[in-house]
């Protein structure tokens, strides 16, 4: 097989020149639906098996197994509209606000080019390593001769937006727009020069096969057809009014695009006929690319491929897209998720594959474990559903007459569950049978955190909040100081604890809810879920994609970027690194660094924490590679290797390590092709990375 080299890599770290400015590469990102469910606007396989994908909220997929398995970059947060490589290391993306960002090692590094321009571009094509042209709004055509270094912008006679470009050779090209425009240059875009399209339709895409033979493909389904470069242009039926947005030829007979609604249109005989193919999909298709196989993305992220020329497409995406409303994880690798449809989600690999374990018959609202077998799920028409092995069987155990949202466990046997018309529930006996609690309040409860088995307290609707030191049989109100609906709780001991809700407020206790002070939270959004691992760090999510993160107690929240708009309904920390989230449309996310930085450093170097495991190099490797990490003091250090089912591998560090730069090489020539984990441990510090090995 190919030797995989520096070019293939699973991580980019993108380095601001132009900006002077510096985004450290971390932060949350997708773990369903699988691969990400943002909109994807442009995808480039360089060969059959790598290819790289772009799209909305900055979003960036490669795959270097022919799109059997994506991994994920991101640059901001901003759309990214095309990206073309001319061989696997070389390749550029443009998107929003004339972004252009080049790579010359295969996505190792990313540079941002000066564009000279705050045109949106759309399109990216280049002939070699050094020739290039872009494409955007206003009339935007940017020429360069020396890789992006330097952009010079070419007339083009005109302020429509052009949506799309190609060259057949170093001189030869055409550009695509708005209105039915077509230009076309003999010499390298010195001159362009207007062809008639016959159709005021706008036009979204261009190609070629040989310098003579090429289509074009836009709104209401319009195909145009050349056999002699452009100099009359021929409108072919296809009996649709979708907008087709992409439009690649396979040889001069067969030629494929797609559009709206999950159209795919195909032609056997040069465009006499088109005909719709089975997409299997009502969503929205941007791009397409032809690599032996065939390639098609777009709206929610979606992936389809065929092997066969479209007789038969399949979906790439994996994992439900209903709401999540909450989750939980007992450690590292196992994690559990709960939702819409009733459904039950669990990992055994810290979230890299979710699969469904169950399903109940109504909603579930709210899901607690206390280890890695015992858990228990509440929802809609008081459900309640547990398990003691971890979920490889679920009973049902008890219907509890009322919507329940929210359930806390402090061990095996003791729980509490809340819910409407101010019902509490508890049980001590593991959650077979529950017995209803007295809160004397009326409204509903939305919150519920116990730290043992007598002290705990429940909020909900109006600023409710109630306390109990005797595990519920007397609850006791406390002044909220607020009348917003509380719709999550958290303490870390019998004084301080945070409570959450509309309006994006946070409310803080140090003397156990005697008094509630709100703190800035710095949003307006409603605010669903709260966890904190200790005094200081602390994570709230909410609507919109709202994930607050605070070290300091919560004196400052800071916003992380999630590049998304979903509601995150609830969050699970198991250390300061590592934690998950979970909420619409199937939503779940991760991160291994306590969600990534909060702001841009105006800073031209990146500066790492002292404390640190960083990203091995190179990544996927064969047969070896370098694992770092960095200590802020003199400690002991354990390394350890887990295979992809959470199984340790080998310990390959135990020992006193002193501050400062520390490395290990690891020789995989004993391991099997697949995906890794290695953890680091030291000092109450862990953090754990993903590799890959392929032989």
């Amino acid at each position: 097989m190919k030797q995989i080299t520096f070019s293939a890599i699973t991580f980019i770290t993108f380095i601001l020149f132009m900006l002077n400015v510096s985004q450290l590469h971390s932060g949350w990102y997708w773990q369903n639906p699988y691969p990400q469910p943002n909109e994807l606007n442009d995808f480039f396989f360089i060969d059959a098996n790598q290819g790289w994908a772009v799209g909305n909220y900055g979003t960036m997929l490669y795959s270097l197994d022919g799109g059997n398995t994506w991994d994920q970059q991101f640059y901001g947060t901003d759309p990214l509209y095309a990206v073309h490589f001319t061989d696997w290391d070389h390749g550029w993306i443009v998107g929003h606000n004339g972004l252009i960002m080049h790579t010359i090692n295969g996505g190792l590094i990313w540079v941002i080019q000066n564009s000279g321009t705050s045109a949106t571009l759309y399109d990216v094509y280049f002939t070699d390593p050094d020739s290039g042209f872009a494409v955007g709004e206003a009339g935007t055509i940017l020429h360069t001769t020396d890789g992006g270094n330097n952009w010079v912008q070419q007339p083009s006679g005109g302020l429509v937006p052009l949506k799309s470009l190609y060259f057949s050779n170093p001189s030869q090209g055409w550009v695509v727009g708005f209105q039915g425009t077509i230009l076309y240059t003999s010499n390298a875009g010195n001159s362009w020069f207007a062809q008639n399209a016959g159709t005021s339709a706008d036009l979204l895409s261009v190609h070629f096969t040989v310098p003579d033979i090429g289509r074009i493909c836009g709104a209401n389904g319009v195909i145009l057809h050349t056999t002699n470069k452009g100099l009359n242009w021929t409108q072919e039926y296809t009996g649709i009014s979708n907008d087709l947005f992409a439009i690649r030829n396979v040889g001069s007979n067969h030629a494929f695009a797609v559009g709206t609604a999950g159209i795919i249109m195909s032609t056997w005989d040069s465009g006499t006929v088109w005909f719709q193919q089975n997409s299997g999909t009502t969503r929205q298709l941007n791009a397409i690319t032809i690599r032996n196989n065939i390639w098609t993305a777009g709206e929610d992220g979606i992936i389809l491929k065929t092997t066969n020329l479209g007789q038969t497409w399949t979906t790439e995406n994996q994992g439900p897209r209903v709401w999540m409303y909450s989750l939980k994880f007992a450690d590292f690798f196992n994690g559990w998720a709960v939702g819409d449809s009733g459904i039950v989600l669990h990992t055994g690999n810290g979230g890299l594959t979710w699969n469904e374990q169950t399903r109940s018959p109504f909603k579930l609202f709210a899901l607690d474990f206390v280890d890695a077998n015992h858990g228990c799920a509440v929802g809609d028409e008081g459900i309640v559903i547990r398990t003691i092995n971890g979920g490889a069987y679920w009973r049902r155990t008890d219907t509890l007459g009322t919507d329940l949202y929210a359930v806390d466990f402090v061990d095996v046997d003791h729980g509490w569950a809340v819910g409407r018309y101010s019902v509490i529930y508890y049980t001590g006996d593991g959650g077979i049978s529950w017995t209803s609690q007295n809160s004397g309040i009326i409204q509903p409860l939305h919150a519920v955190k116990f730290i043992n088995q007598n002290e705990g307290w429940a909020g909900g609707l109006e600023g409710v909040m109630i306390h109990t030191t005797n595990g519920g049989n007397t609850w006791t109100p406390q002044i909220s100081g607020t009348a917003i609906r509380f719709t999550g709780i958290d303490f870390v001991d019998a004084n301080n604890g945070w409570a959450v809700g509309i309006y994006g407020e946070i409310f803080h206790t140090t003397d156990g809810g005697t008094i509630w002070t709100p703190q800035i939270s710095g949003t307006g959004e409603l605010l669903h879920a709260v966890d904190f691992i200790d005094l200081n760090n602390g994570w709230v999510t909410g609507r919109g994609g709202t994930i607050l993160r605070t070290t300091d107690g919560g004196i400052t929240w800071h916003s992380q970027t999630t590049r998304t708009w979903y509601d995150i309904s609830s969050v699970c920390f198991i250390d300061a690194n590592n934690g998950w989230v979970s909420g619409d449309y199937g939503a779940i996310m991760h991160t291994t660094d306590g969600g990534g930085i909060v702001s841009i450093q105006q800073n031209s170097e990146l500066q790492p924490e002292k404390l640190q495991l960083l990203q091995n190099y190179p990544n996927p490797f064969n047969p070896s590679t370098v694992i770092s990490w960095q200590l802020a003091a003199r400690n002991p250090v354990k390394l350890t290797l887990y295979n992809l089912r959470g199984q340790l591998i080998a310990v390959l560090l135990d020992e006193l390590q002193d501050v400062g730069s520390h490395q290990l090489r690891l020789d995989g020539r004993k391991l099997a092709s697949g995906i890794y984990y290695y953890r680091l441990q030291t000092a109450g510090f862990t953090q754990t990375r993903k590799m890959i090995l392929i032989k």
